[in-house]
């Protein structure tokens, strides 16, 4: 099928695929564009999703997606869209989304279709449920961008709310929000550079977009962040559910609801409804029994977590290559990552290869169950890339870490092979996945074991991670005139394009010889001893005797 892209009719220049394309393994239609991508429907076996694209050459929109996939991959709540994968082809990247049958709620904005206070109530009522699922999440999920345009009401009058592009977590660190974020309409007064956004930020937020659903989208031109009485606009409003859009609305958080329950609880005695029994919550305002138990557990965990990031940092300590000098920080290392994808895949003197951009090869690839050596290249480029952008929340990195990247045997086959997993002590959250096998033949050619090639693979994937990150990686298996080389384009590159796909433009330090060999590295193993990895049972992989 063809991925003929048309150019939108707006002015812009952006262009779409036409309906009928298929991508990856959805024929898609065209249904709109946003300000952070364009959307389709896509169907794949009869199912059928929704596809928001991004151009892989926008470093603002890219991140922007990723981040939203990420959050939703964590969630699972009836009121918010649910994730289905991510994937990129042909420059752009494709989140899928589930599809949801129904209209949103902006279709209110019309005469005909004015809803009556307590149908907006109750909307209310659900919304407020499903911020308090984000809330109470760790770390908490800000929403920040509620509109009635972000909201789908079902055919049986369920709220499902979509688009968290300009969600995040919330981590009470910043005095302010380092972007400003937010529908003119009903942002808060910290979407402005006020304080950071928090989950009052999305109290504002949803009593702005009530009130915007009982005025028919209608708003007098006060001063900012000021409301007319709402029965200027619809007289049906009762003064008992005007009181909860005026303090919801209040310009200082703390004159607000201060939870969403607290909010939910309000429209509920609105509507006349039965308030449910609060949930039991591990601190409790005023309660000083509570604080001192809370203080105890705290000063338990810092002690547990010290004693673990001590031992943690001992572990990896011995994971690293045996050219480096010292440990490599895994913490912080998702804001050091570039926003490009930095492997590809290529064929060098006949090999499929997993490369840095277009340039250096990093590791050669042979064909397994599930197709082709060109087309496993292909999909671990995209796998290693994809784990290179996504943040884990609970070590605090990335799912590409230095570690991450092993070798050992499999134990199916009895060969020596490097493969990725991501682990924190015993437990995998990500892999693991079979990356090089290394046999006799192979590595005869070459003129060393299986394990000095499968320990300088390893160690090469290693370096070009760390490098691209900007860590100055001592005596770099990469060799000294590159990895220096390489930390000066990382600078040039972050802030200069999207895409390392040639690296010889930007990589200036390199000499013409050192050039012409770059993407047969991987195959000049050194003759050094390589240090073993000795990692918790790996369903699969047994480490190896070095």
């Amino acid at each position: 099928m063809s991925q003929n892209r048309r150019e939108l009719e707006d002015g812009s220049g952006k262009t779409v695929l036409e309906d009928g394309s298929v991508v990856g393994r959805f024929k898609v239609e065209y249904l709109a564009s946003g300000g952070m991508s364009h959307v389709y429907k896509g169907v794949a076996h009869g199912e059928t999703f929704v596809l928001k694209e991004v151009s892989a050459g926008n470093t603002k929109e890219v991140p922007a997606l990723i981040s939203e996939k990420n959050l939703l991959e964590r969630l699972n709540h009836p009121g918010v869209v649910a994730y289905h994968s991510f994937f990129n082809e042909n420059g752009y990247y494709y989140l899928v989304l589930e599809f949801v049958k129904g209209e949103p709620l902006s279709e209110c904005f019309k005469p005909d279709k004015q809803p009556t206070p307590e149908a907006v109530a109750e909307w209310g009522v659900q919304l407020c449920e499903i911020f308090d699922y984000l809330h109470v999440q760790n770390p908490p999920v800000i929403y920040r961008d509620l509109k009635a345009e972000n909201i789908l009401l079902t055919w049986d009058g369920k709220i499902k709310l979509i688009d968290f592009g300009i969600a995040r977590l919330h981590k009470g660190e910043r005095k302010k929000d380092t972007e400003l974020m937010g529908s003119p309409a009903t942002a808060s007064p910290e979407h402005y550079g006020g304080a950071e956004t928090d989950a009052r930020s999305d109290i504002f937020t949803l009593g702005a977009t009530l009130y915007e659903l009982l005025s028919g989208g209608r708003r007098k031109k006060l001063g900012a962040f000021q409301f007319a009485p709402i029965t200027e606009f619809n007289p049906a409003v009762s003064p008992e559910l005007e009181k909860v859009l005026v303090k919801a609305t209040q310009f200082k958080p703390m004159d607000r609801y201060q939870s969403a329950v607290e909010m939910r609880d309000a429209l509920l005695k609105v509507l006349g409804r039965k308030i449910p029994p609060r949930k039991v919550r591990s601190r409790r305002a005023g309660d000083r029994g509570g604080k001192s138990r809370w203080l105890l557990v705290s000063l338990f965990l810092l002690l547990i977590g010290g004693a673990i990031g001590f031992f943690g940092y001992k572990e990896y300590q011995k994971t690293q290559s045996p050219f480096y000098k010292g440990p490599v920080p895994s913490q912080g290392t998702y804001e050091e990552s570039l926003q490009a994808d930095i492997f590809s895949a290529g064929d060098v003197d006949g090999r499929a290869a997993v490369m840095l951009g277009e340039d250096i090869g990093l590791f050669a690839v042979t064909g397994w169950k599930e197709g082709t050596p060109e087309m496993r290249a292909k999909k671990l480029a995209q796998r290693l890339n994809a784990m290179y952008h996504q943040a884990c929340l609970p070590c605090g990195g990335t799912g590409l870490e230095p570690y991450d990247i092993k070798i050992g045997r499999h134990k199916d086959s009895g060969e020596v092979v490097v493969f990725y997993a991501h682990m924190h002590g015993p437990e995998i959250h990500w892999g693991p996945e079979l990356l090089a096998t290394v046999d006799m033949n192979q590595a005869e050619a070459l003129g060393v074991t299986p394990r000095f090639v499968a320990g300088y693979w390893r160690d090469l994937v290693r370096d070009t991670v760390n490098l691209s990150r900007g860590f100055d990686v001592q005596e770099s298996v990469l060799g000294p005139e590159l990895s220096r080389a390489l930390l000066e384009a990382r600078d040039q590159l972050r802030n200069q394009t999207d895409q390392l796909k040639n690296l010889r433009s930007v990589v200036k330090e390199v000499t013409g010889k050192e050039s012409l060999r770059m993407r047969d590295i991987f195959l000049e193993v050194p003759d050094r001893k390589p240090k073993a990895d000795n990692f918790p049972p790996v369903e699969g992989y047994e480490p190896l005797t070095i």
